[in-house]
């Protein structure tokens, strides 16, 4: 099985310390679903936990029918929700039922988008269905680390030139591929991209992703990365997507991420480092705080490596005062404050 403290693989099922960070796994296994669980009618087993995160677990699995492993996403909010010892379903305090179900919705239609989407650089779904009082989303299982795991095995977090452009290369393609749906991740983060042994790069977790061009906000993003019109709850697009990617762009070839978009609201005076070209002007383009300056295209802005000039032309410089959007302002403010 696996620590999930550490993210340590083969610790055997028998093990009550994890023999690499030395936590006691029975305690981060109470809120599990039980090894050997079924789940639709005796279809898929659980194997053991992958990993889990503020709003859901997700297990290795057997489909018991295709003797094929599967990885399980369960929808577990762990702060409106409690695991119920006898059914193993989840139990809801009255005052959390409001929430939860906002959540659950969320989490369907996660999965009802991944599931218009066939390509091989994002995660393929399965299954989707509800149960326990939850609902489990079924996905490929795609073995490997993340591109987190790989930052940091490197010298100073970066990666090589070489590798760069293979990462970035899929997931541009990945990108391309949604967007074409109207899809938008707006959660990228090396996190949520997963690096198999065969060099296939796949986007997961969509549970930030919106269709259309909608304004609403959601809580899923990853503020470190998020551009300022997902923080804000303003009108998203692929240029959006582009703002995070660029970030993580700048990450993989320096170690260390870009000033975030809501201190530069405030005052911005971050500038990348010398990168060189291709590499500076494709971060200066894609990490504009206005949405309209960014490139519109994921597959134009990286195929130019820069070229995309115009889109910058009228772009405010460093020396000039950088006027916050109005659909901003009070949001900004708060959560500046809040980050003091």
């Amino acid at each position: 099985m696996r620590c999930l403290n550490c993210n340590l693989d083969g610790v055997p099922l028998s093990a009550e310390i994890c023999p690499r960070c030395g936590v006691h796994l029975p305690s981060l296994m109470r809120d599990l679903l039980p090894i050997g669980s079924l789940l639709r009618g005796g279809t898929y087993r659980i194997d053991y936990a992958l990993g889990r995160g503020g709003f859901g677990i997700t297990y290795r699995a057997t489909h018991q029918n295709l003797e094929q492993f599967v990885a399980i996403k369960e929808f577990y909010p762990q702060e409106h929700v409690v695991r119920n010892t006898i059914t193993k379903g989840l139990s809801i305090p009255t005052t959390q039922q409001e929430a939860y179900e906002k959540g659950l919705q969320r989490f369907l239609r996660e999965g009802r988008i991944l599931a218009k989407l066939h390509h091989s650089n994002v995660v393929r779904v399965q299954d989707l269905f509800e149960e326990q009082d939850t609902a489990y989303l079924v996905m490929e299982l795609v073995t490997g680390k993340t591109l987190k795991d790989e930052l940091e095995s490197q010298p100073e977090r970066r990666l090589p030139i070489k590798r760069v452009e293979e990462v970035m290369e899929q997931l541009v393609a990945a990108l391309e591929a949604i967007h074409d749906k109207e899809v938008y991740h707006l959660d990228l983060k090396p996190d949520n991209v997963l690096l198999n042994a065969n060099g296939r790069v796949v986007l997961v977790d969509f549970g930030a992703a919106r269709q259309g061009l909608s304004g609403r906000s959601t809580r899923a993003y990853t503020e470190t990365y998020a551009a300022p019109e997902v923080i804000a709850g303003g009108n998203i697009g692929p240029e959006s997507d582009i703002f995070e990617l660029g970030m993580m762009l700048h990450e993989m070839l320096t170690g260390k991420l870009p000033e975030p978009a809501l201190r530069r609201l405030m005052k911005d005076t971050w500038e990348p480092a010398d990168l060189g070209e291709p590499w500076q002007s494709l971060v200066m383009e894609a990490l504009r705080l206005y949405p309209e300056e960014r490139p519109w295209s994921v597959g134009e802005w990286w195929d130019g490596r820069g070229s995309q000039t115009s889109l910058t032309e009228n772009c405010p410089t460093l020396d000039q005062p950088i006027q916050v959007p109005f659909f901003c302002q009070t949001h900004i403010l708060h959560q500046y404050k809040n980050t003091e």
